[in-house]
């Protein structure tokens, strides 16, 4: 069993926040998908972001406010917001005194190849 915890990790300015990505735990090995912690300070926002990658984002601590597509929605602690490729997106925290932190898990969707002739059919 393995422990990880956001308050010990190595933060990196990136994206306008302090992010920790999980290539510093080299215990952990090959994984089939990358994370990273983001911390946003109070108030306090990212820059826009846009990649390729599906991102499952779990509010580990505050509340997130997730802005895309002229949307806004609330995840609070414990809520998850799955974000589809190529979906450009900001966090804001609108929390005046605590940090937001979020575990972000992201991988490369993975492209349906097409059905051979025939196959699948009645």
């Amino acid at each position: 069993m393995r422990r990880y915890v956001s308050d010990v990790a190595e933060l990196t300015e990136e994206y306008g926040i302090q992010i920790g990505r999980w290539k510093q735990y080299r215990d952990l090995g090959a994984l089939p998908f990358d994370a990273m912690w983001c911390v946003i300070p109070p108030g306090g926002s990212s820059a826009e972001d846009v990649h390729p990658e599906v991102e499952f984002a779990v509010v580990t601590r505050g509340t997130a406010v997730y802005e895309a597509g002229g949307e806004k929605v609330e995840v609070p602690t414990g809520g998850v917001i799955l974000l589809d490729p190529e979906q450009r997106h900001v966090i804001h925290n609108p929390s005046p005194e605590q940090s937001l932190t979020i575990l972000s898990i992201y991988w490369m969707p993975q492209v349906d190849s097409a059905e051979p002739d025939g196959a699948g059919r009645d």
